[in-house]
């Protein structure tokens, strides 16, 4: 009796075409219809956000895309699924025909309608279930299509207690970098000057700023989130920092910056400084707000995939006081 089995090797042996049809297949729909298209919401506690998200896959082959390639910049939807057998690269994680992909084996998952009847010839033959009723009625059987050549006889009817990983759009690899993002619980940078605040800088002279380093405003910041079958653990560094200098001006700084000490008298800072052409006078309280925006980069790995979010925070503004020398003739 070929029941169970005979629609699984018709399925998987219909896999070596299966990249044809994968490319014509439309990818799932994000499970959170309020998000929008171009990012992701901002991480709890943090208001001052904002997020941009690039999934996996390369550029080398716009046709058949790679596994592992890096994003060049933010924006985009969710991420996708892929393969690396035959380098067939990304595919969609949900088929209408052969079900939900599950990253663990590559394949796609689907449950057989009807279940085979209790009393089936093959049940034990056909799907490697349990001969005990009661055990085996605690899972259920599926057909099992894994594409690509070579895998034509991979799959099958195949019984599983619980269902694989991904089935039925559980949270995607880049859902589950978001959750470890705000595990992080990144912050804008927390900044330091010279004039420190209560002090009184000159026109013209270096003004030096920096970010006093923690894991948190300069990273880097490792943390991880899972979902069954599936880890992704994502690592957060600082890209840039864009100082608003409170007279129009602006600094961008690729490193922390460099903590002024009293042994370097009237030097300017080697990586990270500026210098005031005017006078704070005019400003409120006589001094400039200076604030920041910290851009961070976090890569994510896990599920077979991996990728890039851009998300970026603000700082704590700080206060410098600009006065201007004044010459005094002596008789």
């Amino acid at each position: 009796m070929l029941s169970l089995r005979g629609r699984g090797a018709l399925l998987a042996a219909a896999a070596v075409f299966v990249p044809l049809h994968l490319g014509l297949a439309a990818g799932v729909a994000a499970a959170d219809g309020d998000k929008p298209s171009g990012g992701v919401a901002c991480p709890d506690l943090v208001p001052d956000c904002d997020l941009n998200a690039g999934g996996g896959g390369g550029k080398d082959k716009p046709d058949k895309p790679k596994p592992g390639g890096k994003p060049s910049g933010g924006g985009g939807g969710s991420a996708k699924c892929f393969i690396e057998w035959d380098d067939i690269g990304d595919v969609p994680c949900h088929d209408a025909d052969m079900g939900w992909f599950n990253p663990s084996d590559q394949c796609y998952w689907e449950i057989l309608e009807p279940q085979p009847a209790k009393d089936a010839a093959d049940w034990e033959w056909g799907t490697a279930a349990p001969g005990d009723d009661a055990a085996r009625a605690k899972g259920k059987v599926y057909n099992v299509t894994c594409p690509g050549a070579g895998r034509e006889l991979t799959g099958g009817s195949t019984w599983s207690q619980n269902p694989p990983p991904g089935f039925g759009g559980g949270p995607s690899a880049e859902e589950l970098a978001q959750e470890a993002i705000k595990k992080m619980r990144l912050l804008g940078a927390d900044i330091g000057t010279a004039p420190k605040a209560g002090k009184t800088g000159l026109v013209g002279m270096p003004v030096w700023i920096w970010n006093n380093k923690t894991p948190r405003t300069w990273g880097p910041a490792t943390e991880s989130a899972a979902a069954p079958g599936i880890t992704v653990t994502a690592t957060a560094t600082v890209k840039t920092i864009e100082y608003t200098m409170g007279d129009g001006g602006t600094e961008v700084c690729t490193t922390a910056g460099t903590p002024y000490e009293k042994r370097f008298g009237g030097q300017s800072s080697p990586d990270c400084g500026y210098r005031y052409t005017k006078t704070s006078n005019s400003q409120p309280d006589k001094a400039f707000t200076v604030t920041a925006i910290t851009t961070w980069t976090v890569h994510w790995a896990g599920g077979g995939q991996e990728g890039d979010i851009t998300t970026t925070r603000l700082a704590e503004p700080a206060q410098i006081t600009i006065g201007e020398a004044q010459a005094v003739a002596k008789p």
